[in-house]
């Protein structure tokens, strides 16, 4: 037999603790003689930190890392928070600064102002007052004077104004007569050139010429007349049928217009109508019957009618008739659905002041049809809604509720708070046991603040009511008050409403919760129930309830109105189309008319241009002819023609001098009308400036007289404007102290809170990296198994007796070792020690890069021949070393400060 040394490495690895982040200890190495009779090997196993011991490490720093969290989100709200009322606060404390200084300035003011006011009233004497009174009737009777000097110069503006206009009249009309005296003088010119051409004999050839083309022209322009004539004809009859046209395309409009106008008043009249009967169906709506049934069946009516005969309230619940009463409750609950409306979800109720009278009647009306159905298939009177059975059902739930009575927690009727309410509505309230109600749990919710309900969940709620009575499995007491077995006979009056308290652990449901109980409240005819029955109105409310034959028939006239409108719609369409084409028909017919009457208008002005020409023409032939006389004329006529025409010229240059020099004088007496205006205008401005000055003379002397006059008053005024200035001040400074020192409290609480906020922060880091720490540590262990079972594995290969089953097995002493080799559990090798297992798990990316670096420096280490351990000066196998070497590297990493021996 061989002796081999067993090296074993122990280490333990990092664990959390609240004030550090972790410790490590360092490779501890044991050395055993094991003598077996098999071939020994070196065996090494790795030994690492307890798994359980690690998980709880883990699972702690995970629970440190999300209080951490929390305290840090609740934290840093908290200092949010702060921060915007400290921001709101620092506002707050600006504008109250502004209104300091605006009252200081304020302040300033009155202070001057009295200054002002005091010195005025110390001067205010009788002989100042008196003196200031004699310059203001000094001043208005200047300002009278230069008033008249006003209305004079104005006067005088006025005549230098008419000078100035009849003069330039003058002139006007002397530079007319020089105009006409120059073209005078040119016409006379022209003749006298003409008749000495005439006698010269220059113009002969050309005047018959002249004659001949005259004559040509106007025959054309004679032609031209005729014919623009025709096309002026033809324009003045066009634009008369564009007229026409124009005139028959309004008229379309016009009744499309009508047309249209009666087509919107059916449409509005149809819309109405429809609307009507919208409003009238909505109406209808929220009044609808419910479709709700409560069937109890043949079945159940038999076996509570039997239940009732044998006194089943007596009988054990195996008993055969109970039985049959609880088969045919469940039976019958089962067939038993709360049927929603959707008008009824509508109406909010969120408070007890929502449940009103009116809503309280439409919920004992859905009650009563309920039960009233029940009782009918029972054979029992019915039960009557009034204003009075309404009104003490409510005063029941508002006397329970001051009570704060919550059924599930007393298990019994607040038959106080029920006679208190019978003695408000007359009834007998002397009772020692409940004589009116039937009650049950409704609703339970942790909403303590608004209830958020609406109608249909409280007619949900008197059906659940319902049906917890009638069909409960362990007592049929309450289904028989229901189905009138108080009622002697005769119609019960009934009314329902509903209580809310808050309760603590109501049915041992931790917290508060809002709980509403059902009231049932039932009084028989019977003169032993009433007292005074003036107090209670016995008035039945009337069902305004609708059918479901009057909703389709309401469904009907509206589908009816519906179709109308559509088809009053669909005829406004069509009349508005039909405007349209009538309106684009005129505006065309006007577009075809403004063409004609422009054709029209430019044929009549080539018809006038066509007539001038004939003018022209003619006078052209006339002038034409008078020169072809002229130059067939004798030289004695022909010389006296020039003599008389310079004749003329001369008589037409001698008007041209005296027209001209006429001109000239108009001239100069414009010129000095002009001079005399401005300085007219000149002194009317200096008087009416005077006059200003002394306008505002007047008013300063006035005020001042004033100011004389009522200066006590004026003197107590500022006094007491000083006063209040002051009082605002004194308030606005006040105000301000106390905002900024709200703003200074709040910004020390913003920064005391967002210090505990970054305090905080900083004991989340750490948690957190505490948790990474151990995360690290499991993934390193997860590592060391790993290696432990490729070890395992190698020493399998070398002759280790260790199997799946249980063995006995030798150490070197003989003692019998029993082994279990099982995933997850302790079990021992023949070497004697225990090592736990692990099921394998997958490593990152990164882990596995790591760990192949590591194998790789213990293939490098496995080439040596020997290696000595740490702290044993023992030398072991290849493997035990290249594990030392290894377990050194990871107790590196985690920083070893303390040994610890495993075993």
């Amino acid at each position: 037999m061989k002796k081999s040394r067993v090296t074993l490495m122990s280490t333990a690895l990092i664990a959390a603790s609240a004030t550090a982040i972790g410790t490590a200890t360092t490779a501890q190495a044991d050395t055993t003689n094991l003598t077996t009779n098999d071939t020994i090997t070196g065996q090494t196993q790795t030994a690492k930190t307890s798994q359980a011991e690690l998980d709880a490490n883990i699972k702690d720093a995970q629970a440190a890392v999300n209080d951490a969290k929390d305290k840090t989100g609740q934290a840093q709200t908290a200092a949010d928070a702060a921060k915007k009322t400290a921001t709101q606060s620092e506002n707050q404390a600006s504008t109250a600064q502004t209104t300091t200084t605006k009252a200081q300035t304020d302040l300033s003011t009155a202070k001057t102002t009295e200054a002002k006011a005091q010195q005025v009233a110390d001067s205010a004497t009788e002989d100042a007052i008196n003196q200031a009174q004699d310059a203001v009737t000094n001043q208005q009777n200047q300002n009278q004077q230069l008033t008249q000097t006003v209305d004079t110069a104005k006067t005088d503006v006025d005549k230098a104004g008419d000078s100035v206009n009849s003069a330039q009249t003058v002139v006007n009309q002397a530079n007319t007569d020089a105009t006409q005296a120059n073209q005078t003088v040119a016409n006379a010119q022209a003749q006298v050139d003409h008749a000495q051409d005439v006698v010269d004999g220059k113009d002969s050839a050309t005047a018959q010429q002249n004659l001949a083309t005259a004559q040509q022209d106007l025959s054309q322009a004679q032609t031209n007349v005729n014919q623009a004539n025709d096309a002026t004809k033809q324009a003045s009859q066009a634009a008369s049928d564009a007229q026409t046209k124009v005139t028959n395309a309004q008229t379309s409009v016009d009744q499309a217009n009508q047309a249209q106008s009666a087509a919107q008043k059916n449409v509005n009249t149809a819309t109405q109508a429809q609307a009507a009967a919208q409003t009238a169906l909505d109406d209808a709506s929220q009044h609808q019957a419910s479709t709700q049934t409560f069937t109890l069946g043949t079945e159940y009516v038999n076996a509570l009618k039997a239940y009732n005969d044998a006194e089943g309230y007596n009988l054990n619940s195996s008993d055969p008739i109970v039985q049959r009463l609880i088969k045919a409750s469940d039976a019958m609950s089962q067939k038993l659905k709360f049927q929603s409306n959707a008008a009824d979800k509508n109406i909010k109720i969120n408070d007890r002041q929502d449940l009103t009278p009116e809503v309280l009647s439409q919920l004992s009306t859905y009650a009563a049809q309920l039960i009233n159905s029940m009782r009918d298939e029972f054979g029992a009177p019915h039960v009557i809604i009034t204003n009075g059975s309404v009104k003490f059902a409510g005063d029941i739930a508002d006397e329970v509720t001051a009570d704060h009575w919550i059924l599930a927690v007393e298990n019994a009727h607040d038959v106080p708070a029920i006679n208190r309410a019978a003695a408000k509505n007359g009834l007998f309230s002397k009772a020692i046991a409940n004589m009116y109600e039937d009650a049950a749990l409704a609703k339970a919710t942790s909403n303590l603040g608004q209830w958020n309900l609406t109608l249909d969940d409280f007619k949900q709620l008197v059906f659940v009511s319902l049906k917890s009575f009638m069909a409960n499995d362990e007592e049929w007491g309450h289904a028989n008050n229901i189905l009138g077995n108080t009622a002697y006979g005769k119609d019960q009056y009934f009314g329902v409403s509903f209580s809310a308290s808050v309760g603590e652990n109501v049915l041992s449901v931790p917290g508060k919760t809002l709980n509403f109980d059902s009231h049932f409240a039932f009084v028989p005819q019977d003169s032993s129930y009433w007292v005074d029955e003036s107090k209670f109105d016995k008035t039945a409310i009337k069902n305004e309830t609708v059918s479901a034959d009057e909703i389709k028939q309401l469904e009907s006239d509206l589908a009816t109105k519906k179709t109308a409108a559509n088809t009053a719609k669909t005829a406004l369409a069509t009349a508005k189309t039909n405007t349209t084409k009538a309106q684009n028909a005129l505006t065309a017919a006007k577009t075809a008319l403004a063409t004609a009457k422009q054709q029209q208008v430019s044929a009549q002005t080539a018809l006038t241009n066509a007539q001038a020409a004939v003018k022209t023409a003619t006078a052209a032939v006339a002038a034409a002819q008078k020169a072809v006389d002229e130059t067939s004329a004798s030289d004695t006529t022909k010389q006296q023609a020039l003599n008389d025409a310079k004749a003329a010229l001369k008589a037409a240059q001698a008007v041209q001098s005296q027209k001209q020099a006429s001109l000239t004088v108009a001239k100069a007496k414009l010129a000095t009308a002009n001079q005399a205006l401005t300085q007219a205008k000149a002194k009317l401005a200096s008087a009416e400036a005077a006059l200003k000055a002394g306008q505002q003379a007047l008013a300063n002397k006035k005020a001042y007289l004033d100011s004389l006059t009522h200066a006590d008053a004026n003197l107590a005024a500022a006094k007491q404007a000083v006063v209040d200035a002051q009082t605002a001040y004194d308030q606005a400074v006040q105000a301000l102290k106390a905002a900024q020192t709200t703003a200074d409290s709040d910004a020390a609480t913003y920064q005391q809170l967002q210090r505990a906020a970054d305090a905080a922060k900083q004991v989340l880091i750490a948690a957190q990296a505490k948790l990474d720490q151990l995360l690290q540590t499991k993934v390193l262990n997860d590592a060391i198994d790993r290696t432990n079972q490729e070890t395992n594995q190698s020493k399998s290969a070398q002759g280790e007796r260790v199997t799946n089953t249980e063995y006995d097995a030798t150490n070197g002493s003989g003692a019998a070792l029993n082994t279990k080799h099982a995933l997850g559990t302790e079990h021992a090798t023949t070497s004697g020690n225990t090592v736990t297992l692990k099921t394998h798990r997958a490593l990152s990316t990164e882990q596995a890069t790591t760990l192949q670096r590591r194998k790789a420096a213990m293939a490098a280490a496995t080439t040596k021949s020997t290696s000595t351990l740490p702290q044993t000066d023992e030398t072991a196998g290849r493997t035990a070393s290249v594990l030392g070497l290894m377990m050194i590297g990871l107790v590196g990493l985690l920083g070893a400060t303390k040994r610890r021996k495993r075993i």
